[in-house]
This record gives C-alpha cells, sequence and structure tokens, in this order.
C-alpha cells in the first residue's frame, strides 16, 4: 500500500505531453491496483466480510483524496474517470454505509456526475452502478 501512495505522488512537467501522458497511466494503473486490492479482500467466506478489510480500512481516506485529486485534475483522462466511479462503487459495496459521510462529498459526486455524462456508454454505466 505503501509503493502505491508513492506512487500516487508523482508529479511531472505538465507542458510535456508525454509526461501527461504518463502521469494518467501512472494514474489509472493506481486506481486499478486499489480496485483489485478492495475486490480481492471484500469477501471472505459466505459472503462475509474479509478479517483483511480491516487492514485497507487505513487507508480509504488516502484512497478518497487519491480520488478526489485525480478526478478533477484538468490533465485528467475519461478512463481515469471510469475507473475512479468503478473504486468508488467497489468502495461503498465493501464498507457499506460507514463509507458513505467520505462518499458524499461535493468532489466525489462531481466526479460520478462527470461519469455518467461521459461519452463512453462503459463509463456512464460504471458511474450509474456507483451511483446506485
Amino acid at each position: 500500500m505503501e509503493t502505491l501512495e508513492q506512487a500516487t505522488r508523482a508529479e511531472v512537467d505538465l507542458s510535456d505531453p508525454d509526461m501527461v501522458d504518463y502521469l494518467n497511466q501512472l494514474w489509472s494503473s493506481c486506481l486499478e491496483a486499489y480496485t483489485g486490492i478492495i475486490q480481492g479482500m471484500k469477501e471472505g467466506e459466505n459472503g462475509q466480510a474479509s478479517p483483511q478489510l480491516h487492514f485497507i480500512a487505513k487507508h480509504v481516506a488516502f484512497i478518497m483524496d487519491f480520488i478526489q485529486h485525480v478526478g478533477n485534475d484538468p490533465v485528467r483522462t475519461e478512463d481515469i474517470i471510469s475507473t475512479s466511479c468503478g473504486l468508488i462503487g467497489d468502495l461503498v459495496s465493501a464498507f457499506g454505509a460507514q463509507i458513505l459521510p467520505i462518499v458524499d462529498k461535493e468532489q466525489v459526486q462531481n466526479i460520478l456526475t462527470q461519469g455518467r455524462r461521459a461519452k463512453s456508454s462503459r463509463t456512464r454505466t460504471v458511474a450509474n452502478w456507483a451511483t446506485k
């Protein structure tokens, strides 16, 4: 988790299009990694919450800050929005009502709105799922 947190803090020269592309790919990969970790630890036996989910709980605030940062960054791509929406939905699915105060922030809602208004039907579908 610490390695992912370090990767999310990467900064590049935004005047260099190649570096902006690199940053978006890095952010997308970090979001996908967080998604895989959440999905992998979400369910234990008999559909019950996995005990490992408690390990992730202490990182949720950082993950949500990262989602807000990348989702509202001017260099973001639609893929970033889509992956962010999916991760938001996975976090709500994994942690339930206890995470709603963190998700019910204006910046997070703006990301979900951007997803619902996206050109890609995949992004719209993911954003609609995450909103429910």
